[in-house]
């Protein structure tokens, strides 16, 4: 039953030259509410040109020629935007050119407004809400982000320097007693062994290493 519902409206038969009332999910808010200006518009000539034939029909028996004149023209004009529409706005909109829609819309709904006031304007205001597409508005977020770095990027420079000024002191505080002092005879006679983990030298009797405690 499901896939029977879901079918219905394939089945249903659809009207020549109208577009469908929605356009592919990725378009953008102003594109989508654009071409829904546009389906409007659309939905409006096709009920205006009904009314035109009518009215032109009319004015022909009733011998008003001037009346039947103005009809037969809107025919045209609507029947020609009826046609247009398809092909030169929804189309270009769902295939993401919308440069090329809006000069149309532009086009469509000023001589819409001539003939036929209520598609014009429909169409008109597609196209000042399509503007809307070529106005981006995060230009300015890759500079406010990559300012950022480039502050913190420094101190951690600053700081390397005292680092290694405090590992070397150690070095030089337990390189000092190696030396044999001058007042101490005993001292310099002594048997001077090396250290297996830091290399220092030192005398025999210490039994641990001076600079890394290390037992010899």
């Amino acid at each position: 039953m499901e896939e029977e519902v879901s079918n219905m409206p394939n089945n249903m038969p659809n009207i020549p030259f109208l577009a469908s009332s929605t356009g592919p999910a990725w378009l953008p808010a102003a594109a989508k509410d654009a071409r829904q200006f546009a389906y409007w518009g659309q939905l409006i000539m096709m009920v205006m040109f009904v009314v035109a034939a009518v009215m032109a029909i009319v004015s022909l028996v009733t011998g008003s020629w001037g009346s039947a004149a103005y009809f037969i023209v809107a025919l045209v004009v609507l029947a020609f935007l009826f046609y247009m529409m398809n092909q030169t706005v929804f189309t270009p909109i769902d295939q993401g050119k919308f440069r090329e829609a809006s000069d149309k819309l532009l086009i469509w709904g000023i001589l819409g407004l001539v003939f036929l006031t209520l598609p014009g304007i429909f169409l008109l205001l597609s196209y000042v809400r399509l503007q809307e597409v070529f106005q981006p508005q995060y230009q300015q977020y890759p500079t406010q982000y990559y300012q950022q770095p480039q502050q913190y990027s420094q101190q951690p420079a600053a700081a390397a320097p005292p680092a290694q000024q405090q590992y070397q002191a150690p070095q030089q505080q337990y390189q000092a007693p190696a030396a044999a002092p001058a007042e101490a005879p005993q001292q310099q006679r002594s048997e001077m062994i090396k250290c297996k983990n830091c290399g220092v030298q030192y005398p025999a009797f210490m039994r641990n290493c001076p600079n890394c405690g290390a037992p010899r």
